[in-house]
């Protein structure tokens, strides 16, 4: 069971409101990859389609257990700092 499980947008819409191409199912592999080297076994990632907050500023991701969403990621550096912010890193 997770500590703390992310859940973060790739889907793609025509109308380029979509969190795809800002973050890609790429850059959710190499945020897993990323916790694994961290040792953060307990804290997952999983990409996913519409997290239903589309917008043109950037991507979308939701935090459970705190089903807290955040919008706006430009990078997986920004997912990074979201996931740091909550393990206390």
């Amino acid at each position: 069971k997770p500590r703390l499980h992310f859940f973060i947008c790739i889907n793609e819409r025509e109308d380029k409101s979509s969190c795809n191409p800002k973050i890609t199912s790429q850059d959710v592999s190499d945020i897993k990859s990323w916790l694994r080297k961290e040792g953060l076994f307990d804290v997952w990632a999983t990409k996913t389609k519409c997290l239903g907050f589309c917008n043109k500023e950037g991507g979308v991701l939701c935090v459970y257990p705190q089903g807290k969403f955040f919008k706006g990621l430009k990078s997986k550096e920004d997912i990074k700092k979201i996931i740091k912010d909550f393990i206390g890193k």
